[in-house]
């Protein structure tokens, strides 16, 4: 039995879509977990993709995911004459597809992460916010930030329900037994650290890579040779060796620990992880550290809190170092108890790290309390459970709009 069938029976509903710009990408592990929960529960569902590389992609969702690859198709406009309904991710994603849904009259939802085309204050945002929000197709808006709702509360069509789930959906890989995990100090003689983001922009700024590299280079010259050499760093997303020396600042004094044999803590450069993949590395992760940063990529963007590569590792049993300028997680993670609270910047960086390598224990319980957290918090019941259970009372409302 699949592990949203027990809280969910599968039904034949009307024909409806989801419409998406990235997916079947299995990089984009967040989505393959909604949609195919989605897929598993209602019958009459199909994806329809715009992805440029729609057949790569498609073919390596099929290897894993055979029973729903039929109903992973590519968009075709046409495709919606008759739709009676459409649900989307993201702000881009809805104001891409939303002459076609006008053109057709498809009633839609959405889910409005942060990130993704929507920012805060920002016009060319509230531009594309203010046509989807006041269109008259709008039947429902999922939120995941409290920071979204009041933003889109005033702007928002009069009747149109709002579903706050805090968070973004993580993947049921990481809710299965894992292997028994060890840690530094306590099991694992090894100290590994982690830097988990893509590169949206030159050198990844609004992550906070810049802060990690220069946080991470500053730290390895305070240890005592025999902590370096048991020092392990890894970056995973797009990133590569010339960012790391272009993040270098030029009045770092001695050697260069990154230099390719300088020492244990070169860093390990994994590319992006698909979520089994991600999965295995974060197991053996002590600590990730996210300095990220509000309104770098462009004019009112932000990141949700924890970022996805938090929860991912939350879920593993790592620790993880954050920022929060925004104050997103009030009220949720407790600083210092659930997760470890950084400036980001590379002092921030360095400091915790040096407090981090010099008490595993401390590592150790606020890895594991924050595990506790964000199992329940990202519960697949409560993730996509309230989406399903969403999702389904607006299919009834638009089955009952459908002319006789």
């Amino acid at each position: 039995m699949r592990w949203w069938s027990r809280w969910f029976k599968a039904a034949t509903t009307p024909n409806w879509l989801v419409l998406d710009d990235f997916f079947p990408n299995l990089l984009t592990g967040f989505r393959v977990a909604e949609y195919n929960a989605l897929l598993d529960r209602f019958r009459g569902l199909r994806i329809a993709s715009s992805y440029g590389d729609f057949d790569r992609a498609h073919a390596g969702y099929a290897a894993l995911y055979p029973r729903f690859a039929p109903r992973v198709v590519r968009f075709d406009p046409e495709m919606l004459a008759g739709c009676r309904f459409a649900y989307l991710n993201f702000l881009n994603n809805a104001a891409q597809f939303l002459p076609w849904l006008e053109q057709h009259r498809v009633a839609f939802a959405m889910t409005l992460y942060p990130g993704g085309g929507f920012g805060l204050r920002e016009a060319g945002s509230d531009r594309k916010l203010d046509r989807v929000l006041r269109s008259p197709l709008l039947r429902g808006l999922v939120v995941t930030q409290s920071a979204s709702c009041d933003y889109v509360g005033p702007r928002l069509r009069a009747g149109v329900p709002v579903r706050e789930i805090f968070g973004v959906v993580a993947n049921p890989l990481y809710f299965e037994p894992a292997p028994r995990r060890s840690w530094f100090g306590l099991g694992k003689a090894e100290f590994d650290i982690a830097f988990v983001a893509e590169k949206y922009m030159e050198r990844g700024a609004n992550k906070g890579f810049p802060a990690f590299v220069e946080g991470v280079e500053r730290w390895l010259r305070t240890l005592q040779p025999q902590l370096a050499a048991l020092s392990r760093v890894h970056v995973v997303g797009g990133f590569g060796a010339h960012d790391w020396r272009e993040c270098l600042p030029a009045d770092l004094p001695g050697p260069d620990p990154a230099a390719a044999g300088a020492n244990a803590a070169a860093p390990r450069f994994h590319g992006s992880l698909e979520t089994h993949a991600l999965r295995e590395l974060l197991s053996r992760v002590d600590l990730v550290v996210s300095p990220n940063l509000p309104f770098v990529l462009h004019e009112g963007n932000f990141d949700g809190f924890p970022t996805g590569c938090c929860v991912e590792a939350s879920l593993c049993g790592a620790a993880f170092a954050a920022s929060d300028v925004l104050g997103l997680g009030a009220g949720r993670y407790r600083p210092g108890a659930d997760f470890i609270a950084i400036d980001p910047d590379a002092s921030g960086v360095a400091s915790e790290l040096s407090f981090a390598i010099a008490e595993p224990p401390r590592l150790r319980r606020i890895g594991a309390a924050g595990s506790e957290t964000t199992r329940r918090l990202f519960d697949p019941a409560i993730q996509i459970g309230a989406r399903i259970d969403f999702l389904g009372q607006l299919l009834d409302q638009a089955a009952l709009e459908q002319p006789s």
